[in-house]
Parts: structure tokens; sequence; C-alpha cells
């Protein structure tokens, strides 16, 4: 559950307890904004990636 070392904004990878990757849904979730800024990160990037895909 940290940002990866290389360049934190672009790189977020947030990981369950099993090691699986945790897909961040684009409305956010609870979990994120406990996870604090790393889980905010994450979402904002999501949040950018569908606007980018959408056109907007």
């Amino acid at each position: 559950m940290k940002p990866s070392e290389n360049n934190k904004q672009d790189q977020i990878e947030i990981k369950t307890k099993t090691g699986e990757l945790f897909n961040v849904p684009v409305e956010g979730s609870l979990g994120l904004l406990a996870l604090g800024y790393v889980g905010l990160i994450a979402w904002r990037k999501k949040r950018k990636e569908v606007k980018l895909a959408n056109g907007l």
C-alpha cells in the first residue's frame, strides 16, 4: 500500500493483503480515504484517466 519508488504520482500501486492489485473505482471508496495521501492520489489519477478517455 505504498507508492512505487520511481515517480510517486504517476505509478501508484495499491495491493491487497494477498498481493493482488486493487482496482481503484472512479467514484472512490472509503478504503481509499482511509489510506490517506496514497489513496487520494490514486483516486485523482483514476478520475483524470477516465476524463481524458471520455474527452472531458
